[in-house]
């Protein structure tokens, strides 16, 4: 998929903007408050519906206005077809997604037709942030790759949400660990965590294949010793072989803090991830370069494995590259030239090594800048 033109009504300091996108390779630059990022936020709007700057819709409307509206034209990967997704917004009405005209009524159908990767400075909390972060980089990860997960998704919370109900409401029972309704949500909770924990995990072990074959692709020459390791962790183990091993467990360990609590305290909702730089925590003992680098290594790998997938979307960078030193702009630069996506980046006027970079390294039907 490529994107081809995006028009803008009401959105953010826009009025009115139309963009045509002729290439490949995309950079847009402007002053400070020029409104780059806000092009690429509202690319990364219409496709998971949200922005990756606030989660308040209100905040995306332009000053005075009760309505925007996003209209991106897009082109299939081999040139056979063009489309046009549009999105709207009101607070009296909420959204509405159209694909070439007709209303898209669920997310699955929607990530059909569009798919996106958004790289940002807020991305390094995907290193160094709270796990909800690297749980929500996961899920959506997993959607975008395959939207049916989705499904698989919701009837975990649903199944989470039941049993929270049962805990709640026993909170002050003395009869807890025997109560039969609790012990069918329980297994119900474990079942489905262990389907989503094994997704997971396979499409971690995937995703760190990808991102050492890009380091030692492009990033080898000088640093010998990089790799990166991507560790799946339960907060509480639920992996047993069968449920009744995993019952009798914990009722003994846990059952007594979630009747205190009210709340389930094991399930994928709770797990995390470990990102494992040179053989260290990259939270704990990375540069910040080197937490940069490897955001920048996972969004290209995410990348990567939906292109093998027959879903290829478009590479989004929202002024992420600027203060690399020039030989890592120009490592960066030429991996992602050898990617067969789109690639959309912004940075400021003044960047001028990005700038330089991205015009050599690419061809000159491959390569254009728009201004703001």
């Amino acid at each position: 998929m490529f994107i081809r033109h995006i028009t803008l009504q009401n959105f953010r300091c826009f009025a009115t903007l139309d963009i045509p996108f002729q290439s490949r390779c995309v950079l847009i630059q402007g002053n400070n408050g020029a409104g780059k990022s806000s092009i690429l936020e509202a690319l990364h709007y219409s496709c998971y519906l949200r922005s990756f700057r606030t989660h308040v819709h209100r905040d995306l409307l332009r000053l005075n206005e009760d309505h925007f509206f996003i209209k991106i034209t897009t082109e299939a990967h081999d040139l056979s077809s063009c489309d046009v997704m549009s999105v709207g917004f009101s607070p009296a009405q909420g959204k509405l997604v159209k694909f070439n005209d007709k209303p898209v009524h669920s997310y699955k159908d929607h990530i059909d037709h569009y798919r996106m990767v958004t790289l940002s400075a807020d991305d390094l909390q995907l290193v160094n942030g709270a796990p909800e972060v690297r749980r929500d980089f996961l899920n959506y990860a997993l959607f975008l790759q395959s939207p049916g997960f989705l499904a698989v998704f919701k009837r975990y919370r649903q199944i989470l949400e039941q049993r929270n109900s049962i805990l709640f409401s026993l909170r002050h029972s003395s009869g807890l660990s025997s109560n039969e309704e609790l012990r069918i949500w329980t297994k119900s909770l474990w079942e489905q965590s262990n389907i989503i924990r094994v997704i997971r995990c396979d499409y971690l072990q995937n995703l760190e294949v990808t991102v050492n074959k890009l380091l030692a692709e492009y990033f080898v020459t000088t640093d010998q010793d990089l790799s990166v390791s991507l560790s799946y962790h339960d907060k509480v183990a639920y992996t047993e072989q069968n449920f009744e091993s995993f019952w009798q467990m914990y009722k003994q360990k846990h059952i007594m803090s979630e009747q205190q609590h009210g709340r389930s305290l094991f399930g994928v909702h709770l797990d995390d991830f470990s990102i494992i730089f040179q053989q260290k925590k990259a939270r704990v003992f990375a540069s910040r370069g080197q937490q940069k680098l490897i955001v920048f290594l996972i969004k290209v790998a995410q990348m990567l494995d939906l292109n093998h997938l027959g879903e290829p979307g478009v590479l989004l960078l929202d002024d992420f590259l600027t203060d690399f030193d020039d030989h890592r702009v120009a490592q960066c630069l030429t991996a992602l030239y050898g990617l067969p996506f789109q690639i959309i980046v912004t940075c400021p006027t003044n960047a001028s090594a990005l700038t330089t970079g991205l015009a050599f390294s690419a061809r000159e039907e491959d390569f254009s800048i728009v201004s703001l």
